[in-house]
Formats: C-alpha cells, sequence, structure tokens
C-alpha cells in the first residue's frame, strides 16, 4: 500500500469557486519523487514495460496517428493521441500490450485506491508530446472551481512513459510536493481528484511518447473494447 504521506497545510490544493488555476507555480521547483521512498506519495511501478513493448505502442502511434488521431476541436489535443478501440483489429501486438496493461494496472488500483467497490475501464490512449508542449496543473475529473469538466466518471489515472529520450516533460503533483522524472517503462498510478493535481513541464528536447488509461466506478462508461479478447 502507499506510505503514510501526509500534506502540510500550505500543500493542499482545493476547489474553490471562481477559481480560474489549481497553481500557479513552476513544476520545474519541485524535487523528482525517489521511487525508493517507503512514504512515496504516489505508486510508481519501474519496468511495467519492456522496451520492446514501449518501442511496439510507439511504433503503433507513428503508424496510424495520421489516420486515427482524435479531432477534438480543441487546439491543444487535436491529432494528438490514438484511441485503443479505434485500431485494436488491425494493430493486433499493440492491442495486445494494451489489454495486459489495462488488466494489470487495475490490480495495482484495486489494492492501493479501492476498498471493495467495483472498477470499471474506461478509455486508453498513446499519446504524443511535441517539444514545446506543456500543461498547467489540473484534476481529471473537475474544473478548479469545484464544477464538472468533461470527464467527470474519472476515478484513478495511469500513465506510463514509453520513452525517455527527451528533455523536460516531467509530470508534477503540486499538492505532493514532487515531480516524476521519465523512465521508460515507467507505470505511475494516481486518484482522478483534485487530491492529485497535476501537470507536465515543458517537453524541451524531443518528443515524449505516454500511455494514458483511466478507470471509473461508473459501469455506463465502461470501453467495450478492454473486455474484448484479441
Amino acid at each position: 500500500m502507499l506510505g503514510n504521506y501526509e500534506m502540510n497545510d500550505s500543500q493542499i490544493i482545493e476547489p474553490r469557486p471562481g477559481q480560474k488555476e489549481w497553481w500557479h507555480g513552476d513544476g520545474n521547483d519541485l524535487p523528482i519523487l525517489s521511487t525508493q521512498d517507503d512514504d512515496s506519495p504516489l505508486y510508481v511501478v519501474e519496468d511495467f514495460l519492456s522496451k520492446e513493448q514501449c518501442q511496439t505502442l510507439i511504433d503503433c502511434y507513428e503508424r496510424n496517428v495520421e489516420m486515427f488521431a482524435e479531432k477534438t476541436g480543441e487546439k491543444f489535443w487535436d491529432g494528438r493521441y490514438i484511441q485503443m478501440h479505434d485500431i485494436m483489429h488491425h494493430e493486433i501486438d499493440a492491442t495486445r500490450i494494451l489489454q495486459q496493461i489495462r488488466h494489470i494496472s487495475s490490480m495495482y488500483v484495486i489494492n492501493e485506491f479501492v476498498n471493495g467497490e467495483p472498477i470499471y475501464p474506461d478509455t486508453a490512449q498513446i499519446v504524443g508530446w511535441k517539444e514545446g508542449m506543456e500543461m498547467r496543473p489540473h484534476a481529471d475529473n473537475m474544473m478548479p472551481d469545484g464544477g464538472p469538466n468533461n470527464s467527470p466518471h474519472r476515478n484513478y489515472t495511469t500513465i506510463i512513459y514509453l520513452n525517455d529520450d527527451y528533455e523536460g516533460g516531467n509530470t508534477y503533483f503540486p499538492s505532493l510536493g514532487v515531480r516524476v522524472a521519465p523512465k521508460a517503462g515507467s507505470l505511475v498510478v494516481f486518484g482522478a481528484g483534485y487530491e492529485y493535481v497535476h501537470g507536465v513541464t515543458k517537453v524541451t528536447r524531443g518528443k515524449r511518447y505516454i500511455y494514458s488509461g483511466w478507470f471509473t466506478h461508473d459501469k455506463n462508461w465502461l470501453d467495450q473494447s478492454a473486455v474484448k479478447i484479441i
């Protein structure tokens, strides 16, 4: 289980009426998380994927991004991520890796966060981050003022660094006072609520590839591609 990490009052970030941003600091000022710390505030599994598995997913992304990347209408996200359900019938090797990720990472979520309530796999994506991109702190299921965002059903988040041959692109958690440096194959598991507000520091050189997946307690959001055997 996660260590007995406690936040002090100065670290606490909460939704407030009228609030536009969660945090105004610089993620690069936060210390890098030591995965050897028994009291780590995050659950990190190093070498969750092999280098070969990571490369399979990166190659899959590059083959399919022009055809299948989502067109969201949002400049920041347009053409940057592909969904598992769009590639599962023609990218068999990549799909099998993605299915294994979802199955095994769900066990980590259950063991570390869930107390008996069922969870269901939501969206799974491969995402590309080009040089110069960054993301301000956000929660995965609400806005800074406490209102719902476009995915209020999400309860748990999983990300995997697929490469580390770039600079910048650290995932940082202001409330926890840490950032996670890229290490290819590493899985990071955390809650989707305001307790785990997180951002991404600017990618200053190269291209960043990650897997992103979510879990929910709401069965209505079950991604059917997660329960098909390929």
